[in-house]
């Protein structure tokens, strides 16, 4: 399964299991250098902990079974969700609005909480999963072959769980606990919605202003025809395979649908 996954859901897990290997062999070393401190990443122009924050997880060798499930736990949502997710949006795309989710989720906890400290996976989880429920809300996922749930439950329990402590089970309602699974998933929707119009009164919308700056008076015409294909064919037909892909999955579609998704979403 990790062979196949691509680009960027598969260095995310290797980051993160690297950040766990060294929390294990040097705790010291990860502690100091990898979170969010907003005094040390705005006084103290330690500006590359706006990107390691969210690759920080604790491990240790007492609690070998919950680091080992942790990890588990995370490269699943990363792996399911984030490689269909990924494989559609396309690598390149998707590592923008991951790297500009990221980034501007520290230097707005930065500005928030001037004494804070924010760390963990939680903006990596919530972005992959809030990302994959709001393109495709009503998409069923199988738990463990036994029963279906729409994704937007699950991204809904998943969130409830990541601010659930593992030492117990009263809710962290901290700032830096929230905040990232928060903005992790405020920023995949922002940007995703952006990019593909998922509901149709930002697709009205944003095609209202394309025709009103480009003044496009010529029909368009059909392809089939022999006619050119032109920009709004293009997002239409996408927003049609999107819609394949939410009821009945990638699997669905057919070799013609896959390579026009695969060369029209870059």
């Amino acid at each position: 399964m990790f062979r196949n996954l691509p680009p960027l859901c598969k260095s995310i897990i290797v980051a993160i299991v690297a950040s766990a290997v060294l929390s294990i062999a040097i705790p010291s070393l990860t502690a100091s250098v990898l979170p969010l401190d907003s005094q040390l990443a705005t006084r103290g122009f330690q500006i590359w902990r706006l990107v390691t924050y969210p690759f920080f997880i604790v491990a240790s060798i007492h609690n070998l079974i919950g680091s080992l499930f942790n990890l588990f736990w995370i490269g699943m949502v990363v792996a399911i969700f984030g490689g269909e997710l990924e494989t559609i949006i396309h690598t390149k795309r998707i590592t923008i609005a991951f790297a500009i989710t990221i980034i501007a989720g520290g230097i707005l906890f930065s500005i928030i909480s001037t004494d804070g400290v924010l760390a963990g996976p939680g903006i990596i989880t919530m972005f992959m999963l809030g990302g994959f429920a709001y393109m495709w809300p009503k998409r069923e996922i199988s738990i463990f072959g036994i029963f279906w749930v729409k994704s937007w439950i699950i991204a809904v329990a998943i969130f409830v769980i990541s601010v659930v402590p593992m030492s117990g089970m009263h809710a962290d309602m901290s700032a830096s606990n929230l905040f990232g699974p928060f903005f992790g998933a405020f920023g995949a929707i922002v940007i995703f919605h952006a990019m593909y119009r998922q509901y149709s009164f930002g697709r009205r919308f944003l095609n209202r202003a394309e025709d009103i700056i480009t003044r496009k008076t010529t029909p368009r015409p059909s392809p089939s025809k022999g006619g050119g294909v032109y920009p709004r064919y293009i997002e239409e037909r996408i927003d049609a395979i999107l819609d394949k892909i939410a009821s009945s999955g990638m699997a669905s579609l057919t070799k013609e649908e896959r390579e026009f998704l695969l060369t029209n979403s870059k």
